[in-house]
Order: structure tokens, then sequence, then C-alpha cells
């Protein structure tokens, strides 16, 4: 076995990459998360290693190809000479979460919080109903400095709950979107959806809560996203003072509507 401290350029990585069989199937959004890291100077040499022999790589694929799409080359230590077998017993370990690092930073309900900045960021930057946005555990730092009031709706939506009427994350990313234009006027609104308490039948709030108290029991539950825009378009509704008869989002077909977007 060899050890050695190298500069991993792209040309290296290519190299390296030539050998590169029976691997397990690249992915691509995990490329993509590595080499945001690398434009963006989060990348951290932390000790990890390229692991190959002189026929096969073992371990670094997604290093290497992250370094060829980004042009950018980064340090890496590389373990030369294992033996083949050794492949199925690297990354068998927990891999640490987003939600790891919020907690060894001492964050309160570092889980959900981690999960809810994706909303909020994915909200801001009009992809909120997207698929497969990944964000890097580097990323979800960086997003706590920028959103640092999550922290708040974090520890409202611990103390009034969600009773599964949506998942908490949302909860949380809409709550923190909903208390920039007004956060008593936030809190007001989801006390009421979740509790369901003095609730016209014809207010935006119930409407919603129906809709949603009938879909923890349905056996086709409706996707994330469309929770989010039925909440957004009770939410605008509630603050303008209309009372609604229906409420929902077409999402495809003739009458497609665009995601919806909170108003004051």
């Amino acid at each position: 076995m060899e050890i050695q401290q190298i500069t991993l350029t792209p040309e290296v990585a290519a190299e390296f990459l030539r050998v590169n069989t029976s691997n397990r199937p690249l992915n691509k959004s995990h490329v993509k998360e590595l080499g945001r890291d690398m434009k963006e100077g989060r990348w951290k040499s932390n000790g990890d290693t390229i692991c190959r022999n002189g026929t096969r790589m073992i371990d670094g694929q997604h290093r290497c190809h992250a370094v060829i799409e980004t042009g950018i080359s980064i340090p890496a230590i590389v373990v030369s000479g294992l033996a083949d077998d050794v492949f199925d017993t690297k990354d068998c370990g927990k891999r640490r979460g987003a939600a790891d690092v919020l907690a060894t930073r001492g964050e309160k309900y570092y889980a959900a919080l981690a999960a809810s900045l994706q909303v909020i960021d994915r909200y801001m930057k009009g992809m909120l109903a997207n698929k497969g946005v990944r964000y890097s555990n580097s990323e979800i730092e960086l997003l706590l400095e920028k959103y640092p009031e999550a922290r708040e709706s974090a520890a409202f939506s611990v103390k009034v709950g969600t009773k599964r009427l949506v998942p908490n994350s949302l909860m949380i990313g809409l709550h923190y979107l909903m208390s920039q234009f007004d956060r008593d006027a936030a809190n007001e609104f989801w006390t009421m959806l979740i509790a369901g308490s003095n609730l016209d039948s014809d207010s935006p709030i119930f409407l919603l809560r129906e809709r949603l108290v009938a879909n923890t029991v349905a056996k086709a539950r409706l996707r994330t996203p469309y929770i989010a825009a039925l909440t957004i378009k009770a939410w605008n509704a509630w603050r303008s003072g209309k009372t609604v008869k229906t409420l929902r989002w077409s999402e495809s077909g003739k009458t497609k509507e665009g995601f919806p977007m909170l108003s004051r």
C-alpha cells in the first residue's frame, strides 16, 4: 500500500478515471454538489482518500468527475495498491448529513431546520415545485447564516405541532417566509390551521385544513409541492380578506398555473 498527497488536477483525475471500471453508478447530482462547493470556495480537504490499484478505482470517482467538470484542482490523499475485494467495505458507515452538521454546531431542532432551509431557498429561487434539488452540507450552513430567523420558525413549529397535516420542514419554511411580511399574522395563520377552531366554513384556512385532514387518510397522498401551493393560496386569500368555495392548484393541463407566490 502506498499513500501520497497530491494535487488532483483535471488531467490527473482523467487518468484515474481511465481505470474506473466495475464501480457503482455515477450520481450526477452528487458530482454537481461537489462542483458547486469547489467553484464557490467551500471545498475542504478533510482527509478522505482516493483509493485505487493498478487496474481499478475503488473510491473517489465523484471527486474526479467534479474536478474535470469544474476545471478546478484540489488537494487529495491517494491510497494505491489496495486489493480489489475491499470495494464492498467502502462507504458503509452513516453519511454525515446537513442535520448532523447543524447538531454539532449546537442548533436546536437540527433535522427539521436543515430540511426547512432548503424549502426556503428553493422558494426564493422559484424552484419549490422542482424535484431533485440537492444541497451540500456547506451550503446548508451558509443558508442558516442567510436565513437565521428560520430558528424562530422551527421553535414555533415545535410548539404548535403539525398533527401530520403538513411536513414539519414545509411548515417551518413557509412560516419563515410568511413572517417576512408579518410574523404575528404567520403565527395566527398556522395556529388556526393546526388547531382548526373558530373557523368559518368559507374561510380559506378552513378549506385548506379540510383538504389536509382528508389527505392524512387518502391512499394517494398529495405531493409536498402541491401542499405548499394550496397553503400559499390559502394564505393569500386569508390575508386579502377573501372567502373562497374551492382551493386548488392546476399544475398541468389546459388550465396549468404557475407556482403561486406569497403576498402580503
